[in-house]
């Protein structure tokens, strides 16, 4: 029998309290020293068949875990299985580097190895589905949730949601993938969360719903709903965007999960008016599975009991979850996993070191860097000793195991000659004396990033700039380090020697930090978001739509263009930007022909040289621009990159091929197709490039 036979069979088995039971999602229990639960009324859900899916933390994972599944295949009627569920945005117990940094790789099948590890460590503690990728599209620094992002560009973001789901979904180790948070919730106004997200739906299928789109093309089983509201809709509650659009339009069959609380949230925002009415709309509108809100588990059964939902539309909703337990295994054997041994392995951790070296951005470096280890060097700043380095959103139980970054320099052969933890400028001057360089580390605690956490203000502390002030009027070599979840104003620490976008990259981050500044590694990491160069730019990003009055560089102080009168109108740097220790030399773009017939396609070549003595891998930029469209569109969009390694003194050549696939777009009827004329080709280090060539669709 197929899992939906096997479903269909127990689903005429099950009564409607037990059919709304596993649309319910609960927090798991603890598990006191005599392994007694701690929560009773949990425990007698399970035993009535009321609860389908636990949400746990990963303390003690595998012990609660079995418990709870024991409780229920022991005492509950029908012994139906549990959903295990955890967050896991960046690693379970081994953490890799966060989502903003990871997709500063423009290392798909890297990504991908970092979340097969992750589900196997989470394999291994009886999780079986996780609340990953976030995918959303984020274009404002100043939204604390931008570091779970894989940034502002929609095509990088979906080559990465298909990464996170070929790696959560693995057959060795498969756990179940969440798309989130479906979706526009990464353009809340102001970067404030839980904001107002608006928006056209054009613009919706074109950017914000791409990313989702792919992931649903890859397989993904699950989709999160945001908390924001879309055509003035609570998502939780808008079928357009639910049914019409994410299982009609783009083919999806899995599950759908609300986020934590956003299905009784309608009643705040007035499109519902008590927890009945939420109950209803969430299920009519699509949400399979209610976390945090108790609708289902309290007023579900009563509106279906009183005709105002169908139980027909239940049913749907409960196979869907009863053929995903099915597909996990769960009733054949739920106790089925991998060796406790497989978490936080070394294998795991060199996937995590892997990874780490390829995220930091090289922002500036007046030839400073690399440092030869001869050369003395101090510490300033709150990082130097600080294990604050994992990251947010993150419960690993193994923080002890972070190394700083002193240490990750002394462990690689560094004569490290002093630590200053602060921004004391008379005690930084002190210890910085006899050094040769001075590494200056600034930026965000973990907790200052993530949900909740907006600011107004990204300039770095004003004790650090002094501090940095300060070191460079005394004449000292400074080489600045940023660890941080977001892009910041880092206007005060241009003029730094050697600037790093560091991020914030798990357990491996002083180990690469020191390896890419010995020279050991060679940077390629390339900005997934625009760095601003002040506030009032934002929410500000590359892919611009064309305008009436764009604005002209060249002619910059011109009035009347999209400009600022008062203020840079230029980001500081800009999306795919990234230097190396290498100088990659590009040279003119070629076609293999100047016209593409519809279904066809053309190649596009570029030699790139290295010309420099130090190996390198530069990332190699496609970008495109429709020319004349049916609706306004962007000035260019990336299309396809390439991590392409290069030897010293060496010349490649890079092919890409152009579908009429890439040149499609989603037209204001809601049509996906590519328009007849014209189309730029750029192919280049950044979105700033200029080198391009025109060839036509007919």
């Amino acid at each position: 029998m197929t899992s939906l036979d096997r479903a269909k069979d127990l689903l005429r088995q099950m009564t409607l309290t037990e059919k709304v039971g596993q649309l319910v999602l609960r927090a798991g229990c603890n598990l006191d020293e005599q392994g007694v639960p701690d929560s009773v009324d949990l425990m007698k859900q399970i035993e009535e068949g009321k609860v389908g899916t636990i949400i746990q933390l990963p303390k003690d994972m595998s012990e609660t875990a079995d418990y709870m599944q024991h409780y229920a295949l022991e005492h509950s009627r029908l012994k139906i299985p549990l959903l295990i569920n955890s967050d896991m945005i960046h690693g379970l117990e081994t953490i890799f580097p966060v989502p903003i940094a990871s997709a500063c790789s423009f290392d798909p099948s890297l990504v991908e190895k970092s979340a097969k590890a992750s589900a196997e460590e989470a394999n291994a503690c009886g999780i079986r589905y996780t609340n990953a990728p976030m995918i959303d599209i984020s274009r404002d620094p100043r939204w604390g949730r931008i570091v779970e992002s894989p940034g502002e560009d929609s095509y990088l973001a979906g080559e990465m949601a298909k990464a996170f789901v070929r790696g959560f979904q693995n057959k060795d180790a498969y756990v179940m993938s969440t798309l989130k948070h479906y979706a526009g919730y990464g353009a809340c106004e102001g970067g404030r969360d839980y904001d107002v997200c608006e928006m056209c739906e054009n613009t919706m299928l074109n950017t914000y719903l791409y990313p989702f789109e792919q992931g649903v093309k890859a397989g993904a089983d699950s989709v999160m709903t945001g908390f924001n509201i879309i055509e003035n809709i609570p998502v939780s509650g808008n079928k357009k965007y639910l049914r019409d659009i994410l299982r009609d339009k783009f083919g999806f069959n899995g599950l759908v999960i609300s986020d934590a609380g956003s299905c009784f949230e309608m009643i705040s925002y007035g499109y519902a008016k008590d927890l009945y009415d939420c109950a209803v709309k969430s299920l009519v509108a699509g949400v399979d599975i209610d976390l945090g809100s108790d609708v289902y588990q309290f007023e579900l059964e009563n509106a279906i009991r009183d005709g105002k939902v169908s139980e027909e539309l239940l049913d749907e909703a409960v196979l869907r979850v009863l053929v995903k337990k099915f597909d996990l295994g769960l009733f054949d054997d739920p106790f089925k996993r991998l060796p406790k041994e497989t978490i936080f392995s070394d294998e795991h951790l060199k996937v995590a070191e892997e990874l780490a070296l390829e995220c930091p951005v090289l922002l500036e470096n007046n030839g400073i860097l690399p440092i030869a280890k001869t050369k003395k060097i101090a510490f300033v700043g709150e990082f130097s000793l600080s294990k604050d380095l994992l990251g947010c959103w993150q419960y690993s139980q193994h923080v002890d195991d972070v190394k700083t970054i002193v240490s990750g320099f002394i462990d690689d052969g560094f004569d490290v000659v002093g630590v200053c933890e602060d921004y004391d400028i008379n005690n930084a001057k002190k210890i910085c004396e006899k050094a040769d360089v001075v590494i200056f580390n600034i930026g965000e605690s973990s907790e200052s990033n993530g949900e909740a956490r907006s600011h107004h203000d990204l300039h770095v502390r004003n004790d650090a700039i002094n501090c940095f002030n300060a070191l460079k009027a005394a004449g000292k070599n400074v080489v600045t380090l940023v660890v941080s979840g977001r892009p910041m104003i880092l206007n005060e620490f241009v003029s730094s020697d050697a600037l790093v976008m560091g991020w914030n990259l798990g357990h491996k981050m002083a180990d690469a930090i020191a390896k890419l500044f010995s020279g050991e590694a060679n940077f390629s990491g390339k900005l997934s978001a625009t760095i601003p160069a002040c506030e009032g730019q934002i929410p500000v990003y590359y892919a611009k739509k064309k305008l009436g009055r764009p604005y002209v560089k060249s002619n910059a102080t011109w009035r009347f263009q999209a400009r600022y009168d008062d203020g840079l109108t230029d980001p500081a740097y800009v999306f795919g930007y990234g230097l190396s220790y290498s100088k990659f030399i590009y040279g003119e773009i070629t076609l293999d022909k100047e016209t593409m017939e519809k279904g066809g396609q053309i190649v596009a070549s570029i030699n790139i040289t290295n010309d420099s003595d130090c190996d390198g891998v530069e990332v190699v930029q496609l970008y495109i621009n429709d020319k004349v469209s049916e609706v306004v569109r962007p000035e260019k969009e990336l299309k396809g990159f390439k991590r392409i390694f290069m030897k010293a003194h060496e010349t490649k050549k890079v092919d890409f091929v152009i579908t009429e696939e890439k040149l499609q777009y989603y037209h204001f009827d809601g049509k996906c197709f590519a328009d007849s004329g014209e189309f730029e080709v750029f192919i280049g280090s950044d979105s700033n490039v200029e080198n391009k060539k025109l060839f036509i669709l007919r």
